[in-house]
């Protein structure tokens, strides 16, 4: 009984990340055409107050992490970032499922073959955990560069950063392969 509605759960997540990946795309797209905007804004701004000097304002953390976004979001849609951070990061699953591995191999036979397989019920949810994990931690760095008014305080910032990549070495990258 349990199961079937697991199964039943499990049966979605491949069209759950086919949504999240267009809209992590879209994110992307909007976050990088933002901050471009933003740099053209101050750019413009500053020309008109001091015509002479023009690169005055030009703020180069901007430039790149506008860029940045654009060509991530690019790289997931066509999916050769995402065969990339795969090829990267195969060797690493986060501590999560590596502590699981260990805890299953350590079980004796008789207790392993009358659990269910853990990895089909347990992987789908950790790369839901994965992907949240590491959207945090892309708009996080997007709060902290944007530095307006929207961030009251960017001490509460650096914590959800450093929490987000904490939750990214524990889930590892296991979002990766539904990316694709």
């Amino acid at each position: 009984m349990i199961y079937d509605i697991f199964d039943f759960i499990i049966s979605y997540v491949p069209l759950i990340f086919v949504f999240l990946k267009f809209t992590f795309v879209i994110i992307l797209f909007i976050i990088g055409s933002l901050i471009l905007l933003r740099l053209r804004g101050i750019y413009l701004h500053q020309r008109i107050k001091d015509p002479g000097n023009s690169n005055k304002g030009l703020n180069n953390v901007r430039l790149v992490l506008g860029c940045t976004y654009i060509i991530l979001a690019f790289g997931i849609l066509f999916n050769y970032l995402t065969y990339f951070l795969i090829w990267m990061c195969q060797d690493f699953n986060g501590l999560l499922l590596i502590f699981l591995n260990y805890v299953v191999s350590t079980l004796p036979i008789e207790i392993i073959k009358y659990l269910p397989n853990i990895e089909y019920y347990i992987y789908p949810i950790v790369a839901l955990c994965s992907f949240f994990s590491i959207l945090q931690y892309i708009m996080s760095m997007f709060y902290l560069v944007n530095n307006n008014r929207v961030i009251s305080s960017p001490k509460k910032t650096v914590i959800l950063l450093a929490s987000s990549l904490f939750q990214i070495i524990f889930f590892g990258f296991a979002c990766l392969p539904y990316l694709l």
